[in-house]
This record gives C-alpha cells, structure tokens and sequence, in this order.
C-alpha cells in the first residue's frame, strides 16, 4: 500500500486532502496540533489513517514526528500545516513572525529533508501555498511572506530531489477557499472572481491527487494557482468596464 504524509489534516484543506488520498488507495500518516477531536472522528471512520500530534514551532516536536516516521518509505508529502496571526503594524510581534515562519517554511523543509532518504522512485512532495505569497499584504506580512519564500523554496527543492532521486517537487497556492471559517471579507472576494463564487476544499484535494499521480510526471519546481481567477483582476479595471457595459 502506498503511504503519504498529510500535515495539518485534522480539519479544513488538510482533512479533504487526507479523505481524497484515501479513496486513491494511500495509507495516510496525518499530523495535528489543535485538532485533537476532529482527528479522532476522522480516524474512527477510516482504519488506513493514523495521526499524530505535533507543534511545528516547536523543534523538538518536529524531531520525535521524523523519528515515528523514519521506519516508512513515502510515496507522496503532503506539507498542508500552516499559520496566520494577523498583526499590529505599529507594535509589530516578532514572536508571531518567527512562529510563522517555523509553521510556514522551516516546517516543509525539515520535513522534506529529514525524510529524502524514505521517499519511493517517482514520489511527489506537494507544498501548500497561497496566492498571499504573490501580493504584499497589511496585517499579515508574516504569512505573506513566508508563503512568498515557500513558493521559492519549492523550486530549489524541485532541482534537488529531482536531479538526485527522481522525485517531484510542486506546490499549490489557493485563493479564496470556503473551509468553513470564512469570513464576511472572504465571501465578497466571490465579487471580483470571474468564477463568481470561491473554491472548496474538495478542489484544492483533486489537485493535489493529480500532483501525487503519474499524470502529472513532469511537473517539477512548478506552483499551481488555483484561484478561479482572482489574482487576474484589477479593481479599478473592473469598475471601469462595469461603467460601460
């Protein structure tokens, strides 16, 4: 049976990638941090999953989450986990930066590495991005930033385990996506994408099925954006051709 490492999959996008990982026929190995009921509810209906609880900003929790895994060979990485706090720009927390970025980017790559030694020929690691990591933002720098350098990474990564081991090395940054914590200010970006609505969890969950899977065997280094195309829109453009229609 093929094995794959779902991060942050106790709930929202995590959760459906693990549940579509699944159905494809992969025994999931899943972390959590927060997420201690939701992951028991999920494992009491699945037998082909088992999480673990580990803090990403904290090391040691990092380095006893690779020792459980080391005796397993990967087929796919999943590196789904990931952290926002939105700040005060005024009285900026550095502790909130550094967090984020332990969360955001030390995390995958520690993961990743520590654990090339047990990945199959043709495995696929698949980083969870954002389209945030395009754009500057205001009160979530940390996040946006540490997407930014995620995307990045993902290229770097992409050359390495790829010249050296075969394997593959993508990402997917998702807009706007109903997981059930949406908020008033998510719902109205449903007005500037040309698709009218948001996406789901379900097709951020496809995606990384196709990515995990031979039909995707020479893409490499590459980020997906899976936005219905909201990142493509200017506002001001679009208000000048509502005024003209």
């Amino acid at each position: 049976m093929k094995q794959a490492l779902v991060t942050g999959a106790s709930k929202g996008i995590g959760k459906e990638i693990a549940l579509a990982l699944l159905k494809q026929g992969f025994f999931v190995h899943a972390t959590y941090n927060t997420g201690v009921e939701d992951s028991r509810n999920i494992s009491s209906q699945n037998k082909n999953i088992k999480f673990y609880k580990c803090n990403f900003t904290q090391q040691n929790e990092l380095d006893k989450l690779i020792n459980k895994l080391l005796r397993f060979k990967f087929d796919c990485i999943v590196n789904n986990s990931g952290m926002i706090k939105f700040e005060n720009f005024n009285d900026f927390n550095f502790q909130n930066w550094r967090d984020t970025f332990e969360v955001n980017l030390h995390a995958p790559l520690f993961i990743s590495l520590k654990l090339q030694n047990n990945l199959n020929k043709n495995a696929s690691i698949i980083n969870i991005a954002s389209l945030d990591g395009y754009v500057g933002s205001f009160a979530s720098m940390a996040y946006s930033a540490s997407k930014a350098s995620l995307i990045n990474l993902t290229k770097s990564l992409g050359n390495n385990f790829g010249s050296k081991y075969g394997v593959r090395v993508n990402a997917i940054a998702p807009g706007w996506i109903d997981t059930g914590m949406s908020t008033d200010e998510s719902f109205a970006a449903t007005s500037l994408t040309p698709l009218s609505r948001n996406g789901t969890p379900y097709e951020i969950a496809d995606l990384v099925v196709f990515l995990a899977s031979e039909k995707s065997s020479f893409i490499n280094g590459s980020t997906i954006v899976i936005d219905g195309g909201y990142g493509n829109v200017d506002y001001i453009m679009l208000q000048e051709s509502l005024k003209n229609e």
